[in-house]
């Protein structure tokens, strides 16, 4: 079966990569979150583990935007790294299994850990609709940011 998708999963997760990346590193002051918005649809939905200080359910590119600026309050690097996309042609859902290079804001202190991701993708509209991040080491994460 050929696909009559106008996006590619894997083009519209670069752009949102590139915007975190670029959205994370920037001075609390100097964030801009129009790069990442623009990669999210209406109604997107992002579930974090609960056992994580920014724990939650976050929807609507205002949830998103809303903890990711909770997440860069903690980091000052993110960055998804040497992503593996796995996705079934035809299917809107695609897993990405990656390192993840964080930074603590507050410290310095550098982490690098396997990470998980599975996203949901309008491949029409080019925008993510659903986020869910697994994290190799949540206790580490916790323990770096002092929670």
């Amino acid at each position: 079966m050929v696909s009559t998708s106008k996006y590619t999963a894997r083009a519209v997760l670069d752009a949102f990569y590139d915007a975190e990346r670029a959205y994370m590193s920037a001075a609390p002051e100097s964030r801009d979150f129009s790069g990442i918005a623009a990669t999210l649809a209406p109604d997107v939905r992002l579930e974090q583990t609960s056992a994580l200080p920014y724990a939650g359910v976050y929807t609507g590119p205002k949830g998103i935007q809303d903890w990711s600026t909770r997440m860069s309050d903690y980091f000052d690097t993110v960055d998804v790294q040497n992503p593996e996309i796995f996705e079934r042609p035809g299917s809107d859902r695609v897993v990405v299994l990656s390192n993840i290079h964080l930074r603590v804001r507050s410290t310095g202190q550098e982490m690098d850990f396997p990470f998980c991701q599975a996203f949901t993708v309008d491949l029409e509209k080019g925008l993510i609709v659903e986020l869910r991040p697994f994290y190799w080491d949540v206790a580490a994460v916790n323990a770096a940011l002092g929670y």
